[in-house]
This record gives structure tokens, sequence and C-alpha cells, in this order.
């Protein structure tokens, strides 16, 4: 081989290499996919197991029913193990906020005396929207003639969620009612999360990222 050749030859390899180079950096690395078969999965919706834990509860014992029909104020449900979301992410904390909201519609519908605690003292007029709740206690209404408390525990299990509710005086700290039941994993996956291709659905865990 001259050196012609060979110095051609030289061009093409260091060429090659350099779009070789180009081409790696646009890759992606693809996110993993769990697969699931969708047999065993539930298709129904949030609401579908607290109207069902709402038929346990609001099933008083003869003569129960009246006490009940006192103020029912609603508090979001906790993690049985902690008692505490200040370290839960936000899907545990949307979880925990959506059953509570759940359980109060619930209780509404059946015609009980539901109070919010969240009212505010005032509705907030904003540029674009009105407020109307509120978290902050110097803003909210102080005085409630709540006597029942609605609320309850969770504890995540593999591929579900343990509900746990119940209402109590809050005077006596005696619980008047108690209800649990099973919530499976993917009635609280998010949509874009989900995909379902025949008998499969597919849930993407975002663990992978561009390089």
């Amino acid at each position: 081989m001259n050196k012609l050749s060979a110095g051609l030859l030289l061009s093409v390899l260091i060429a090659l290499s350099g779009c070789a180079r180009q081409q790696s950096t646009g890759l992606t690395v693809p996110l993993p996919i769990r697969q699931v078969q969708a047999t065993g999965l539930s298709p129904q919706p949030l609401g579908f197991y607290t109207d069902r834990l709402a038929v346990q509860l609001f099933n008083p014992v003869s003569g129960a029913e009246n006490q009940w029909r006192h103020g029912i104020a609603v508090s979001s449900f906790l993690p049985v193990r902690q008692l505490t979301l200040e370290d839960s992410n936000s899907q545990q904390i949307d979880l925990a906020n959506q059953l509570a909201e759940s359980m109060l519609t619930a209780a509404v519908q059946r015609g009980y005396n539901v109070i919010d605690l969240r009212l505010r003292a005032a509705v907030l007029l904003k540029a674009d929207h009105e407020q109307g709740f509120s978290r902050l206690l110097s803003e909210l209404q102080h005085q409630h003639q709540a006597r029942i408390l609605l609320s309850g525990t969770y504890a995540p299990q593999e591929d579900g969620v343990v509900v746990n509710v119940r209402l109590i005086d809050i005077q006596t700290q005696q619980v008047l009612a108690a209800a649990t039941d099973y919530i499976p994993d993917n009635v609280t996956w998010s949509a874009e999360k989900m995909l379902k291709r025949g008998n499969y659905l597919y849930r993407s865990d975002r663990i992978g990222e561009k390089p």
C-alpha cells in the first residue's frame, strides 16, 4: 500500500469515528417499562373503593345513627406507621387527601352533617380566582360544631394499600364505627404512566435519563 492510499484510508477512518461520536451524543436511554398482566388489576376508580368503605362505615348499630347527625369533621388520612405526612412524597400526600375528600363526599351524599375545617373566615378574592379554603390557622373559622371526626390510616402493601377509616367522638375519643378495605395499587397510578396493549398494562418508571 503506497503512502497516498494509506493517507486516504486514515482520513476515512477519522471521519467515520467523528460521525460515530456525533451520533452517540444524540442517543437517549429508553425508560424502563414494568409489564404486568391486566388480569387481576382493578378497572375501578378510587371513588369505587371509598364508596365501598362508606357502605361499611355508615351502617350503624341500632340507635347510633342519631348521634352521628351531629357535625362531622374530616381530616387527611395518615400512614399507619408514621402517623404523619411530613416526610411523605407527593403521591402519598395526594392519596391521603383524596381519601379524605372522597369520604367527605360519601358522608354528605348519605345526608350527614359534614363540616369542612378548611373554610376561610372570609373568601379571598384574587385577580383570576377566588379562594375559599386555607390551611393557615389564622385564616380559618375558629368556631365549629363538629362532634365527630372522620379520619383513617393507610398501610402500603406489595401491590396495593390497606385503608382503615373510623368515626371518632371528639369529646370521649370513643370509636363509633370503623371499616377496612383494600385498594389495588394500579388505582392510584397516574394516567400518563399507563398504557394498555392487548392483555397487558405497561407502566413506565422514570429512572432513566438522557446521558
